[in-house]
């Protein structure tokens, strides 16, 4: 599906040549410690699956790469540098989206109509480590009043981007 997590996982898959890494977004949990009740959760050790051709997942992360220099998200184009003065690759996808619903009159005539909900996604891949979702939505009955795209989310990354070149920079 096209939930914000789904295409988060998807430029995952992409940025990682195909192959689907475990997720994990809590290291560890440890609770009542020195208790009866102690409580430690920690993940499985999870292994990596292949779900795509690496020559499938190449060609698509070029795509994605080619939104950012020539597409629909070209402000991002060279917007992350690196301390030697190196960009930092970009790809994502961009999308809009204005959900209505309506009806059809007698004769094929338009009937009323009313506008659900107004969403812009950018889902990106930063390098070959980051990667993730940023999504604008509002609905009804705000959801009339607004006309922002997909340029809306992307401007917001560039806009962190000073704040996240001290994360992409570190290794380990």
């Amino acid at each position: 599906g096209d939930r914000p997590a789904a295409l988060a996982e998807l430029m995952g898959i992409i940025a990682n040549g195909g192959a689907r890494r475990p997720t994990q977004r809590v290291g560890a949990l440890h609770f009542g410690r020195d208790t009866p009740y102690e409580t430690r959760l920690e993940p499985l050790n999870a292994g990596v699956e292949q779900v795509l051709p690496t020559e499938v997942a190449t060609t698509v992360r070029r795509a994605l790469v080619q939104v950012v220099q020539d597409g629909t998200a070209r402000r991002l184009k060279d917007s992350l540098v690196d301390a030697d003065g190196r960009v930092i690759e970009i790809g994502g996808k961009t999308g809009t989206g204005d959900h209505r619903y309506g009806h059809t009159g007698l004769g094929g005539r338009a009937g009323s109509e009313r506008k659900i909900s107004r969403s812009a996604t950018f889902v990106f891949m930063i390098g070959d480590r980051y990667f993730g979702t940023i999504m604008a939505y509002v609905s009804e009955p705000y959801a009339a009043r607004y006309r922002f795209t997909s340029s809306l989310p992307t401007q917001l990354l560039k806009s962190l981007g000073p704040q996240l070149l001290p994360v992409l920079q570190r290794r380990g």
